[in-house]
């Protein structure tokens, strides 16, 4: 279990319609594009949940970039989280799907966690860093998109 989050772009449909039409090539182009894209924000998550706590920071190595024809990344997942001193018999290993939540969003009930953030979309470190570097996210797809638009629609 993880997160996961697709940047929303306007008049995106159009454009992966456009791709379409060119071929297998040119999406396979546009989701190398958007690869870089979506590393860089990786990178910032993953520096964001570093510097937030010690869960937050055993989730960071988790976070990936999804290749697709939309900037996307997830946090979270089947991967450790940690290394166990001592585990209750028959718990199985912590992985970074058991942390992510908590670790990102805090618990109201679970001492393990920090405070539960208030408010509802409120979180410590994934979605707030995702929002914060949204524009310039979109605005690197849309010139990737366009570049890749004119020099595929051109005989590539």
């Amino acid at each position: 279990m993880g997160i996961s989050v697709r940047l929303k772009i306007d008049g995106a449909t159009q454009t992966l319609a456009a791709f379409k039409k060119l071929g297998k090539e040119a999406t396979a182009a546009l989701k190398d594009a958007n690869k870089e894209i979506s590393s860089d924000l990786a990178d910032k998550v993953r520096n964001a949940a570093r510097s937030s706590d010690g869960q937050s920071a055993a989730v960071a190595p988790s976070i990936k970039v999804k290749r697709d024809r939309i900037p996307s990344i997830t946090a979270g997942g089947t991967r450790l989280a940690t290394k166990q001193r001592r585990r209750s018999k028959g718990q199985g290993k912590t992985t970074a799907g058991d942390l992510v939540f908590g670790a990102n969003f805090g618990a109201t009930y679970l001492p393990q966690f920090r405070k539960h953030t208030q408010g509802g979309d409120a979180d410590y470190w994934f979605f707030t860093t995702v929002e914060d570097n949204e524009t310039a996210m979109v605005k690197e797809w849309t010139d990737a998109a366009d570049r890749l638009l004119t020099e595929w629609g051109q005989g590539g």
